[in-house]
């Protein structure tokens, strides 16, 4: 090991130290937070959990005491302050949301060579439903190519506690379970499909399914804000774009239907769907729909957007104007690209999306108010679905 990374492990692991008891003072009492005592396993190791909140590494370093680099959105170094904290001080590992990066992987070896323990989050991107989203399928074959152990963590309850789509931090009860270890041999018989199967089965959670069979209260102000950002048809009169959360309350602006969305992450009034889960699942199914009565033409549209170009965590604007999609393009303003040529399509925060092309070049839309996202990585999944 270079004297370099023997110095930069020691400051990262010093920081970790110094760090984690004071992000847990702050936010394990506002989570209700419990975890698993950290399991005893020879390093180095990788530990992989689902994906629910933009705090979810402060609720993994609940359990761990030994110093982790977790792997994070490349977006964040778009903010120097924090990429300097989160690089150099915290030894974080970038990512390109959309896309399988070299580098990332080169990173994580690194890390594990030096002794260090990683954490990803398998998933990519945090869940709007409640229930744990599809593995990266290169995920296995990551895990086998380390040459490293394993650790299987679980996050429990943090979707009603801080759901992607909403604002502050509800007050209920959290929880980060260690839920299997494999060691390095055991990877190594594996195929990644194999591992790929072990992740899902480990990660999985249903927020509904585990609130219907515990019921808790979170309680918090303005529990209905942001919900626009997660659902982006109304039921009751089949518009787009005309949903708004406001305080406890959601409403259509266009059919006035609202309902109330109670402690308990239930919607109680005029929509027919109770759940988010429930709702954000009918309204992929109509967007499925109507990419089929649509016969080439744009599915979906959004007015006065702006696409930025990402060089190198700095934005330049391409494009302005109108944004669309279809079966066959993406556009923004004059700005036109073929779905064929995007090789990855994922949403950074609540509604920024963000997209690589097959030349690497990597984009993003700025932050617009009101804005839904979602309809569109919904309707490039279905696409790339359809096309496998």
């Amino acid at each position: 090991m270079t004297q370099r990374v023997k110095s930069n492990k020691t400051l990262q692991n010093l920081f970790y130290r110094l760090a984690r008891p004071v992000a847990l003072f702050f936010f394990s009492r506002r989570f209700a937070l419990t975890a698993d005592p950290e399991p005893d396993f020879p390093g180095p190791y990788m530990v992989i959990a689902n994906h629910v909140t933009e705090l979810d590494f402060i609720l993994v370093a609940k359990v761990f005491k030994t110093p982790l680099s977790f792997v994070v959105g490349h977006g964040l170094m778009q903010n120097r302050l924090l990429a300097f904290v989160l690089l150099r001080l915290a030894g974080a590992i970038t990512k390109q949301k959309s896309t399988t990066d070299a580098r990332t992987t080169l990173g994580i070896l690194r890390r594990l060579q030096s002794g260090r323990n990683v954490c990803l989050f398998a998933e990519g991107n945090t869940t709007f439903s409640g229930q744990t989203g599809p593995i990266n399928p290169a995920t296995g074959s990551l895990l086998r190519s380390m040459r490293a152990g394993l650790v299987t963590c679980r996050i429990e309850g943090a979707y009603f506690a801080l759901p992607r789509w909403g604002k502050g931090i509800r007050t209920g009860r959290t929880a980060c379970r260690v839920i299997n270890t494999y060691s390095r041999e055991t990877l190594e018989s594996m195929s990644a499909h194999e591992i790929n199967q072990l992740l899902t089965q480990d990660l999985w959670e249903d927020a509904y399914e585990r609130q219907a069979l515990t019921p808790v209260p979170y309680r918090g102000r303005n529990r209905a804000q942001g919900l626009e950002h997660a659902l982006y048809l109304c039921p009751c009169c089949q518009s787009q774009n005309t949903l708004r959360g406001e305080g406890d309350r959601l409403r259509c602006t266009y059919c006035r239907a609202q309902a109330n969305y109670r402690e308990d992450g239930i919607l109680a009034g005029d929509f027919p769907h109770r759940t988010i889960l429930s709702w954000t699942t009918w309204q992929r199914e109509q967007l499925a729909r109507a990419l089929h009565a649509a016969a080439g033409q744009p599915v979906i549209r959004d007015e006065r957007q702006q696409l930025l170009l990402d060089e190198g965590g700095r934005l330049r604007e391409q494009a302005a104007g109108p944004m669309t999609m279809g079966a066959e393009a993406f556009a923004v303003g004059e700005w036109r690209t073929g779905l064929v040529d995007i090789t990855g399509f994922e949403i950074y925060r609540k509604n920024i999306i963000q997209f690589t092309l097959s030349d690497g070049r990597h984009f993003q839309t700025a932050k617009c108010t009101g804005f839904n996202a979602l309809k569109y990585r919904d309707l490039w999944e279905i696409i790339r679905e359809s096309r496998e």
